[in-house]
């Protein structure tokens, strides 16, 4: 559902508020309509100014940010601030200002209680403006979480599909590769080896990236295995210095979002020049993933930073991870860099 629905829904919600506030005040303060004072008026105003503020508080911070994301005690605190917030601003425009322009009170400043009355009206009303906004922000983004997936699952079903049709019988290549590998083991120890590595690879490629996530592990291995074949293709003339910087456990990472920024260093960038060396940075902290790389490009070469893979791996992160990732790529000169960093907390 689009924004433009979404503050309808939220408008016409406001409105039933406001409505039900003001035929509170005919039903339980006066018998007429006539009745309605000057003063009732202004004070109705003053009061849907703190009412709407807490409800867009609430909305559009609180329960999105603490709420939905379960840090409970974070939204308790916003939730106390909220009630500071309506009481504030309750007070300055109804005792202060108003009071200055008309010289008329809401409350009877005199009173042992007005604290006590002040904090308590600011609770209760809180409390009534959170309640409807906490619900309608939930079914909205359950809403927009459910299109989401089933997206994600289109794409993901619609990958597969151009996977399976892009194989040639795998298992007969698998088996033919197996039997290349055990003829070459005894004679051509290294070829041999090479073979096992592309056997590896292909066999991860098929059968173990229809996962959304898979262990670091893993893919770090992947990207080890992917460069080794672009090494023995440029021999002695292949500079890529790849660096794993902390300790890789039993993390997982979205499948293959890694070798993206591999692929683009090693597809686009310059990695046979010794005084332009390429660089892959992996580091790996308690919360943390990021990798970031750095090559020179070829002068008649159009790098495609901002081309159709690197949109489809925005649109994969941000369903994963809504605003919660980093993404930084930039040409300076003949110097392509980028920097990916994503939370290794999506499980919990």
């Amino acid at each position: 559902m689009n924004r433009s629905k979404e503050l309808a829904y939220n408008s016409i919600l406001i409105i039933v508020v406001i409505v039900l506030r003001v035929l509170s005040n005919f039903v339980f303060g006066y018998k007429e309509f006539g009745e309605i004072s000057f003063s009732l008026s202004v004070f109705s105003l003053t009061f849907f100014v703190p009412l709407l503020s807490v409800y867009s508080l609430n909305y559009l911070i609180a329960t999105p940010r603490f709420l939905i994301k379960k840090k409970y005690g974070l939204y308790l605190l916003s939730f106390l601030a909220m009630i500071l917030v309506f009481g504030v601003l309750r007070f300055v425009l109804e005792e202060v200002i108003v009071f200055n322009i008309y010289g008329i009170h809401n409350y009877n400043l005199e009173a042992e209680n007005i604290v006590e009355t002040y904090l308590f009206d600011s609770f209760y009303y809180t409390l009534l403006a959170s309640i409807p906004s906490t619900i309608v922000c939930f079914l909205f983004r359950f809403n927009e979480n459910r299109e989401e997936l089933h997206q994600l699952q289109i794409e993901h079903q619609e990958a597969k599909m151009m996977t399976l049709k892009s194989q040639l019988s795998p298992h007969f290549l698998f088996n033919t590769l197996n039997n290349f590998y055990g003829e070459l083991f005894d004679e051509k120890p290294e070829v041999a080896n090479a073979i096992l590595k592309l056997s590896q690879l292909l066999r991860y490629v098929t059968y173990e990236t229809e996962k959304d996530f898979m262990p670091l592990e893993k893919e770090v291995s992947f990207i080890k295995d992917y460069l080794y074949f672009f090494k023995r293709r440029y021999e002695t003339h292949f500079f890529v210095d790849l660096k794993i910087e902390g300790q890789i456990t039993n993390q997982t990472v979205p499948t293959l979002i890694l070798l993206h920024f591999v692929e683009n260093v090693c597809k686009h960038g310059i990695i046979n020049q010794k005084e332009k060396p390429a660089k892959i940075v992996i580091s790996v902290t308690d919360k943390y993933l990021s990798i970031n790389t750095e090559n020179s490009i070829s002068t008649s070469d159009k790098y495609m930073d901002k081309g159709i893979g690197t949109t489809n791996i925005v649109a994969r992160l941000q369903v994963l991870y809504k605003d919660r990732f980093e993404l930084i790529t930039e040409t300076k000169d003949t110097v392509f860099t980028a920097f990916l960093k994503i939370p290794l907390d999506y499980n919990e």
